[in-house]
């Protein structure tokens, strides 16, 4: 008996509609399932379901994500799954708090939004 893989898991902090559906669109041609957190206790339930990747939107306000990346971070890092932060170029200075916060990786908008297939193929 063949069994079936599990498909790959991206948990989105992303409030964006448009952005949104653009992650949700690279994902699916992939084949990879997209869960969207659309609140802080949302964005830590769905960490904590093992996802393969969580991306998050630092502009989220309502999501207070430099507040939540620590406790998603506070996880073993080899159980926990890959933090990928993002954000306007112009806030400089929350991209560099979510660095020194310890994300896997951050970026701006615009270069999420260009490698976004060579991201999620890298899951």
């Amino acid at each position: 008996m063949v069994e079936t893989p599990t498909p790959k898991r991206v948990l989105a902090a992303i409030p964006d509609l448009f952005f949104g559906s653009k992650v949700a669109g690279a994902a699916g041609r992939l084949g990879i399932q997209v869960q969207f957190a659309s609140s802080r206790k949302a964005l830590l339930d769905g960490a904590a379901s093992e996802p393969d990747l969580i991306i998050v939107d630092l502009d989220a306000q309502a999501l207070d994500p430099l507040g939540a990346i620590p406790e998603i971070l506070a996880r073993d890092r080899a159980s926990r799954p890959r933090l990928v932060a993002f954000g306007s170029h112009v806030h400089g200075a929350m991209l560099d708090q979510a660095r020194q916060a310890g994300c896997d990786q951050v970026l701006t908008k615009g270069a999420l939004a260009s490698g976004l297939p060579a991201l999620l193929s890298e899951i």
